[in-house]
């Protein structure tokens, strides 16, 4: 597998693979499967889910903001951040001409 393949891009423009999910520890596997089922969800929601107080699903959070598996969405109106899933967009297979 290449190194394109098995890490998440640089900066985290193009969002995840699943591959990647797949390589995270248990505790933010968990969070980023949750989010992909639920498309969006608060810090508290988050929270509630993973039984933690909010500082420390912040932190997990935060993590997986750093890293380009999820992104923060600001609430308009609201101040809290919201927060979904940051997912690639799968390319398309190149079919070779001489077939």
């Amino acid at each position: 597998m290449s190194k394109e393949q098995s890490e998440p891009s640089a900066g985290g423009q193009a969002g995840m693979m699943m591959v990647d999910v797949l390589a995270l520890p248990d505790e933010l596997r968990t969070i980023v499967t949750w989010l992909m089922r639920q498309g969006e969800a608060g810090l508290p929601e988050l929270a509630a889910h993973v039984e933690q107080d909010e500082a420390t699903a912040g932190t997990l959070v935060a993590d997986l903001v750093a890293q380009g598996f999820v992104q923060e969405v600001l609430d308009e109106g609201k101040g809290q951040p919201r927060y979904r899933v940051r997912l690639a967009v799968k390319r398309g297979r190149q079919m070779p001409l001489d077939l």
